[in-house]
């Protein structure tokens, strides 16, 4: 038996020589058996391909068959049934990067091109791959000229690439960081962001498809890049790497992914020499580490016991009790194909948003075969999406305020009530506002009827347990309905809303880690109290529209900014909607659509209106199809890009739905923003100096994280600026002010001199 966190150097036996010592190489483990591909042996790059037995401790080169990928180094692995897959790598730091996919076949021992459809991720290097179920997530990498954030799914059963639209803020450009599965989530720390290595911890949630930045509690690891990271148990483990002072680190760090706290672990006996662009495998409890580059390549392993076999089968035990009652959710262990029905991990269904055609768009359909349990007809609901789900909460029908829960699967388009449910549920209720974080539900305030009873109670629904905690926390916000609540990172944003005599103005945010309530303060330009309105979060903003301050409804958008707590107003262009409340909201792209809602003169409304984050207008949008009647107090969400409307007000309560398909719009700043990220070269790791004497690990200032922030203010504002004063230049030159009426159209989009010209 292995003594716990004490490395074993083991010496490699086999065949003479072993792979050579090399960086940048890629590992897998299937079964006791570890697959290394290709890297970097200061000679050349490398295509082949050795397998190590862990059972009887020997190398073996592998004398594969077919055509097998080009030599390189930085390309990512992957096993999935009975196959090693790779993508990715490069063959030198000014050469050729590539976007392949290969195969190979460990029973044969064969080597394959895998031919893929759909639009594959550009080249790169030094990205992550994880797999869940399925399919294989690609995030970030490096081009040579470029840092990547982008998030891409490869389906492996029918070879499909899709681009991941996720609902939230993602991660900066990066690459040399790590990636992890573990549950639904897949976690990404550290690497290199072109300025500085990052000590970031990320999760992307996969059912809600959001991504959380998670506070760095405990002894977290310092910034790095081309670092390893694996699961182990109910941890993930963090081994090595480099900063941009090119120090290589010792250090093996442990994050539980319970606790979600950081922890230097203490190891005994030799460790290994402080390494980068190394790798690491994990097997019943140990650790592996294979080669990397100390100040010199390396071919050398060593082992570490993580986790005993008793600490591994209660880890095991407590991921299958929360997986009970819920799909399957396997992590980087569990093989693909014991997943029923498995068609894509990402819950919004991007493989449903690619196979709509042109004539598909902007065309309303009504979903007529909805079976089931379907919910009775209702106003005043909530709504949120999650793995392929809707979630319908509430509301008011016919008869009484309900507190039921309906789940509509939207693949198989059928309804069920969630029954029973267990723990402490809300008390039945309307105009609650429900928002997804991670594998929960949470639910706050609404009221029973005007002159009834008003809630400000916060419930936690988990889904999988299909569980209601009631969240008690000091300072939270006043009794309400009709206020809005979003969703960023780890915290609900809650604004306005009305208890019955006042409008509110007030924003609180509820920490979801913390467990905590806090107003947000000391802001300038606050909306006016109101009640009824939408708010959406597109980047690192909240936008709020509309509503009814109780005198007039409105017509204003303003938007709050996260990172600097300021509120700004929206200067209304274009075809702004007319004056609404009750409507809903959703974002698509770089665009939010509304939908519906009523006016002070209780006209409904049935358009649909479209503001572009992009160029800050408001546009009318021309619809075909069978459109959803006009309506109020209904639900609106995104799912394959389609924007879905359940239920509301038309004069009559309504449990119909209808869907719209919408085109996805990326800024038009895209491309120029990486061209801004493309700077001198990085330091190749490669090339490392030796470590500073005498540095010592520590935690990071007190105050960085507000260094931060403030940097990301003052970046925030430049931007702004930069978009103000670019809507004043001239459209053609780019240079000069506009200064000039043209009589025929009465724009004013170029100087003199170009329409001179």
């Amino acid at each position: 038996l292995g003594v716990p966190y004490k490395w074993d150097h083991l010496e490699n036996v086999g065949d003479v020589p072993v792979y050579t010592p090399r960086t940048g190489h890629a590992v897998v483990n299937e079964d006791g058996v570890f697959y290394l591909f290709g890297g970097t042996d200061g000679a050349a790059r490398q295509s082949d391909v050795h397998a190590y037995n862990v059972e009887t401790n020997l190398w073996q080169e592998i004398r594969a068959g077919g055509r097998p990928p080009p030599a390189r180094s930085g390309a990512q692995a992957v096993v999935w049934s009975g196959a090693v897959w790779f993508f990715g790598g490069y063959t030198k730091k000014d050469g050729d990067y590539f976007n392949d996919v290969y195969k190979y076949d460990i029973q044969t021992s064969m080597w394959g091109s895998v031919h893929t459809l759909g639009e594959a991720p550009t080249k790169r290097t030094d990205h992550s791959v994880v797999l869940f179920r399925d399919s294989l997530l690609v995030f970030g990498g490096f081009d040579g000229h470029n840092r990547f954030n982008d998030l891409r799914e490869l389906h492996l059963k029918d070879k499909r690439w899709s681009q991941v639209s996720v609902r939230s803020q993602v991660p900066r450009n990066r690459f040399g960081h790590t990636a992890v599965i573990y549950a639904h989530s897949m976690y990404i720390f550290g690497g290199w962001d072109g300025h500085d290595t990052l000590q970031e911890l990320f999760e992307y949630n996969i059912s809600s498809n959001m991504w959380i930045q998670l506070p760095l509690r405990g002894t977290a690891p310092r910034a790095r890049y081309r670092h390893t990271a694996v699961v182990c148990g109910d941890a993930m483990f963090t081994f090595g790497g480099v900063d941009k002072t090119q120090y290589r680190f010792p250090d093996l760090h442990e994050y539980n992914f319970t606790h979600r706290h950081w922890l230097k672990v203490a190891t005994m006996a030799v460790q290994p020499s402080a390494r980068t662009f190394h790798k690491t495998v994990v097997h019943e409890g140990y650790m592996y580490i294979l080669g990397g580059f100390d100040g010199r390549r390396l071919n050398d392993m060593y082992r570490i016991l993580l986790r005993t076999k008793s600490e591994l089968q209660r880890c095991q035990k407590q991921l299958a009790d929360q997986a009970a009652s819920s799909p399957p959710v396997p992590t980087g262990s569990v093989r693909a194909e014991d997943v029923p029905g498995s068609t894509g991990a990402v819950g919004d269904a991007q493989d449903a948003a690619q196979t709509l055609m042109p004539e598909d768009l902007w065309c309303w359909t009504r979903i007529e075969d909805q079976q089931g349990q379907v919910y009775t007809p209702r106003t005043g609901h909530a709504v949120v999406v999650w793995n392929h789900c809707f979630y319908l909460m509430g509301g008011t029908d016919e008869n009484a305020r309900q507190n039921d829960i309906y789940r509509y699967d939207v693949r198989h388009k059928t309804w069920a009530c969630i029954d029973p449910v267990t723990g402490n549920p809300p008390s039945a209720r309307s105009g609650s506002k429900a928002v997804v974080c991670r594998d929960s539900i949470f639910f706050f305030g609404g009221y029973t009827k005007k002159d009834g009873d008003y809630f400000n109670d916060l419930f936690e629904f988990n889904i999988p347990k299909a569980h209601w905690t009631r969240l008690d926390a000091a300072q939270k916000p006043s009794v309400r309905t009709d206020h809005s609540c979003v969703v960023y990172e780890a915290s609900l944003y809650i604004f306005g809303g009305f208890d019955g005599r006042t409008r509110f103005q007030d924003l609180h945010l509820f920490n979801t880690e913390e467990r905590e309530w806090m107003q947000v303060t000391d802001t300038d330009n606050v909306p006016v109290g109101r009640f009824g309105h939408s708010a959406v979060v597109y980047q690192s903003s909240m936008f709020v529209f509309g509503g009814w301050d109780g005198h007039d409804t409105l017509d204003d958008l303003y938007e709050f900014s996260i990172t600097t707590n300021q509120w700004y107003s929206v200067p209304g262009r274009g075809d702004v909607p007319p004056s609404r409340y009750r409507h809903s909201a959703v974002v698509h792209g770089c665009c939010m659509f509304v939908f519906g809602g009523v006016d002070k003169r209780q006209a409904r409304f049935s358009d649909l209106c479209e503001f572009s984050f992009d160029t800050r207008s408001w546009s009318r949008v021309k619809t075909t199809g069978d459109p959803p009647s006009a309506r109020t107090f209904h639900r609106a969400c995104m799912y394959g890009g389609c924007m879905y409307i359940l239920g509301g007000f038309d004069g009559t309560r309504r449990n119909d739905m209808y869907k719209i398909a919408l085109p996805e719009q990326l800024p038009r700043g895209e491309e120029k923003r990486r061209r801004r990220l493309q700077g001198a070269g990085e330091g190749d790791a490669e090339a490392a100096a030796e470590p500073e004497i005498g540095e010592v690990e520590g935690p990071q200032p007190e105050n960085s994280k507000e260094v931060t922030r403030l940097r990301l203010q003052v970046l925030e504002l430049q931007k702004r600026l930069e978009a103000e004063q670019e809507r004043h230049l001239c459209k053609i030159c780019y240079e000069r002010e506009i200064n000039t009426v043209i009589l025929d159209c009465q724009h004013r989009a170029v100087c003199s001199r170009c329409l001179d010209q």
